[in-house]
């Protein structure tokens, strides 16, 4: 006959390992994205105001979509970004 305390280290045990395999999981995909992309922290900026600027909304899209923007269009982006800031 099984006892209570089998069940309660069994279920225990089933947690543990449950826990370990999402931890496992989300290092590797951590480690799978690669470094942050030096334009990350202003498109960013740039998110937060894409409901203001049609341009900051495209380029933001293009990030989201492509993970990168050229070192021109960061400049444009902070050029708009100081605009709208500036109103």
């Amino acid at each position: 006959m099984i006892q209570w305390t089998e069940i309660v280290i069994a279920s225990t045990a089933a947690i543990v390992v449950a826990v370990a395999i999402r931890i496992w999981r989300a290092r590797q995909a951590a480690r799978e994205r690669g470094p942050v992309h030096i334009h990350e922290p202003l498109m960013k900026r740039a998110e937060a105001l894409a409901d203001k600027s049609p341009f900051l909304r495209k380029v933001s899209a293009e990030f989201k979509a492509n993970g990168h923007i050229s070192n021109r269009q960061a400049e444009a982006v902070k050029k708009a970004i100081a605009r709208i800031e500036a109103r």
